[in-house]
Order: C-alpha cells, then structure tokens, then sequence
C-alpha cells in the first residue's frame, strides 16, 4: 500500500477528552495514512496509537452477554446501512456515512496495548 507522510502537527482527527491533560479537541498526536489498492481501492487507512484497546460495556448488568469489547478499528468497509456503530465515527470529526466505510481508523500498536491491558497484575 502506497503510504502518504504523516501529518505535520496535530491530528485532525478530534475526541473531548475532559479528563485528559493538554489540549482538548485531538485524540492522536499524530496520524499514518495509507491509501488501499486492489479490493481496498477507495479506502484510507488512517493508523493511530491508542492508549486503551479493551472497553468496560456500560449499562444495566446483563444488558449484553459479555462486559468488555476489543476494539482495534473503526470503521467497517461491508457499508451496513443499519449498523449501530456508525455514529462513533463523529466523535472523531469524521461522518457516519460514507466516512465510516471509507475511513477506517486502525489502533496500530493494539497487539502491544491488549499485551499491557490483559497482563495479570492488572487484574488483582
């Protein structure tokens, strides 16, 4: 895949972190971008560090059968019209339609971070 530079500066892409120090408005320092080719013609890879990958599901217990989710993207290339997922894409300045199928956000560094987050000491 062809790979453009990354951005100079802050990454446009955005989140509202309140209980994060440093400027609000930007989840990622910085962001790879990648152009697909072949069946991902049409697609862009956007690569970004994530600090967590696992996520508590909130809600009334046994709202759903499980009370965690391993989230390494975002986005989803099958295009579902109906899929529930979509608005997460405008959290980060990005649209929920033709975006979220397009766009797809990679957590490039999720092997290291579900290592750190699954490792038994912080588990106790």
């Amino acid at each position: 895949m062809p790979v453009r530079p990354e951005l100079d500066g802050p990454a446009q892409l955005r989140w509202s972190l309140a209980d994060e120090p440093g400027p609000q408005g930007q989840l990622f320092d910085r962001v790879r971008r990648e152009v697909g080719r072949g069946e991902f013609r049409g697609m862009e890879f956007l690569e970004v560090e994530a600090k967590r990958l696992l996520n508590e599901v909130k809600g009334p217990p046994g709202s759903l059968p499980f009370r965690w989710t391993v989230n390494p993207y975002r986005g989803c290339s099958h295009a579902c019209s109906y899929c529930f997922a979509r608005p997460t894409h405008t959290y980060l300045g990005l649209g929920p339609g033709q975006d979220f199928d397009q766009q797809i956000v990679v957590k490039a560094n999720a092997v290291e971070r579900l290592k750190v987050e699954l490792h038994p000491s912080r588990w106790r």
